[in-house]
């Protein structure tokens, strides 16, 4: 009995060795909790940054999917700052040259823009933010100056993809983003990062 279980140890060690070389699956979901609604009292692992100006929180009655989502409100349009939605993804990295898409559902509730860039956004950071030899290119994707968002609507898709994930990466951080000088309401729900 000790051996047949001493020979399963090493058998499923080695295993997990010459996997941990090869690239995830096309179609593995990084992120945890994407509908917002594993518990009614928390959206872990999301968290927030709410700047002066900002109101972030939990809607129980406008989701898409689930029983609730999350939003970001802004009550000062003139505020230099940004709110943010984020999640962290530290488990197995997806391989170099492999792709990531970064999905969100959005609904807007009169939102308006007093700047220049992009009021609504989704963007995708591999991190350390530099490799080791400095360069600090593809390492992170953003929808902040490709859509500007604005006015009120239902559910509509936002997305972005990082085209070839780069090497030398220990976690991956997602965020949603209401930016400086912007006034309104934005909910979010079903967010995926997805490996393709």
């Amino acid at each position: 009995m000790k051996k047949s279980f001493s020979i399963l140890i090493i058998a499923l060690i080695t295993f997990a060795c010459i996997n941990g070389d090869e690239d995830l699956k096309v179609g593995t979901q990084l992120l945890t909790n994407t509908d917002f609604s594993r518990s009614d009292s928390s959206v872990s692992p999301w968290s927030s940054i709410t700047p002066r100006g900002f109101i972030t929180g939990v809607s129980r009655d406008n989701f898409r999917s689930g029983n609730q989502s999350i939003f970001i409100e802004s009550t000062d349009s003139l505020s230099t700052e940004s709110a943010i939605w984020k999640q962290s993804y530290s488990g197995v990295m997806p391989g170099p040259g492999q792709r990531l898409r970064l999905r969100a559902f959005i609904k807007g509730d009169n939102i308006t823009s007093n700047g220049s860039v992009s009021n609504v956004f989704i963007s995708i950071r591999a991190f350390p933010v530099e490799d080791s030899g400095g360069t600090t290119i593809g390492r992170f994707a953003s929808t902040q100056n490709l859509i500007s968002v604005n006015g009120t609507f239902d559910w509509e898709p936002l997305e972005v993809a990082l085209p070839n994930v780069p090497s030398e990466i220990d976690h991956i951080i997602v965020y949603l983003v209401m930016s400086q000088r912007t006034f309104g309401k934005v909910y979010f729900d079903d967010v995926t990062l997805t490996v393709e």
